[in-house]
């Protein structure tokens, strides 16, 4: 099996700070049914955070028996990358398996290849035998980083890296097509981030879009795929020990607001942009607070993607789910933040981690929720009661 190399110390300064606000913009003219898990903000922030192990969330069913069986040590490694990539790269990859994508196993006369397609685009193939791999990537990102020197071209070359530009007429915006001449080279480039951005942000643009394939969906090639991406996630440093001594698997780098939305929704893009900076100035609030205290707060914990993350002076683990309440929605924010908190405690303490849930809302007049929430072990924190912030941490109870 392909041994895994570090993540590239890249540095980010390509990263401009309103890139996630762009990109949601873009999204958020969409109309797609992948808004029914997602939303564009949310896409987006996970598009261009910094690359992580994918979760380890149950994944497409219908496999059943050992993943490597009829396989050698290069077609095992094949099926890891490719069950990796889908895992990383696509919005959602558990939820949207058959709807929004499809990774297929083609017979070649030089071999096999397993080729990923989201919504109407082929973004990703890899021969079995391992010879080479090729990903599609959005070029905004890339070009980005070349213009800030945070991508060593001449490492690229040194290990047979193709930059070209792709023609594809599928998109407006400009591609790149990259070739690696192994599945080791493919690893240690899908680990920049800026290279990481171009492929998320590829696909889930696509994935917004429509999917004409579901007829060719199999499940048991996803799900194959998905089992032998498991190898990989195992030997992350970070899957390894997913928190490390910070208690976050991530910088908090801007967030989106998270919201449901139904199919084909007509945004309403003033009171979309409102909620997603009354979003990220509560994370910022609370992160300044804590900051005051030498906590550094930052976001994702253990491949969960919550909003945000810290261990406290005493070493206690703490997660946030944080909702903007910028109109008439101030119920259904709380109920869905609380939900989300406790699904995230659920699936963290299956993998052992023992949390205290917080959640931070904008605003509460209703001091009933402070019992519903205390109810079910988590601490709720308004933004207009600051100075209760402290306090309330420090009684915060272990669940």
């Amino acid at each position: 099996m392909t041994t895994v190399e570090p993540t590239p110390a890249a540095p980010t300064a390509w990263l401009l700070p309103d890139d996630v606000g762009e990109l949601t913009d873009g999204l958020t003219q969409r109309q797609s049914r992948l808004w029914q898990l997602t939303s564009p903000g949310e896409l987006a922030a996970w598009a261009l955070a910094e690359p992580e192990p994918a979760p380890l969330d149950q994944g497409p069913p219908a496999f059943e028996g050992d993943w490597r069986e009829g396989l050698d040590g290069s077609q095992q490694a094949a099926w890891a990358l490719a069950g990796w990539v889908t895992r990383m790269t696509v919005p959602e990859a558990a939820a949207t398996a058959g709807r929004h994508w499809l990774l297929s196993r083609i017979d070649q006369g030089g071999g096999s290849l397993l080729r990923l397609t989201v919504g109407v685009l082929e973004t990703f193939g890899v021969l079995e035998h391992g010879a080479e791999v090729w990903f599609r990537v959005l070029a905004a990102p890339l070009d980005s980083a070349l213009d800030a020197g945070a991508l060593d071209e001449e490492e690229w070359e040194r290990r047979g890296v193709e930059l070209l530009r792709d023609g594809t007429k599928t998109l407006a915006e400009g591609k790149y097509l990259l070739r690696c001449p192994d599945i080791r080279t493919a690893q240690w480039l899908l680990r920049q981030p800026p290279v990481m951005a171009g492929a998320r942000m590829l696909n889930g643009w696509v994935a917004a879009g429509p999917f004409p394939f579901a007829s060719r969906y199999r499940p048991e090639t996803a799900a194959r795929a998905w089992l032998a991406a498991e190898t990989l996630l195992d030997a992350e440093p970070q899957a390894a020990s997913p928190i490390g001594g910070r208690g976050f698997d991530r910088p908090y780098a801007g967030s989106a607001l998270p919201v449901e939305l139904p199919a084909q929704r007509l945004f309403d893009a003033a009171a979309y942009r409102a909620g997603v900076i009354e979003h990220d100035r509560l994370c910022r609030a609370l992160v300044d607070h804590l900051a005051a205290s030498g906590i550094r707060v930052g976001a994702g914990l253990a491949g969960v993607n919550v909003d945000l993350a810290w261990r406290d002076t005493g070493g206690r683990q703490f997660i946030a789910e944080v909702k903007s309440v910028v109109g008439g929605n101030k119920v259904e924010q709380l109920r869905l933040g609380l939900g989300q908190v406790l699904e995230y405690r659920y699936r963290l303490a299956a993998r052992g981690l023992l949390v205290t849930p917080v959640l931070l809302v904008s605003g509460n007049e209703d001091l009933t929720w402070r019992d519903i929430c205390a109810g079910s072990g988590v601490t709720l924190l308004s933004g207009d009661t600051k100075a209760r912030w402290t306090v309330d941490l420090e009684g915060a109870a272990v669940n």
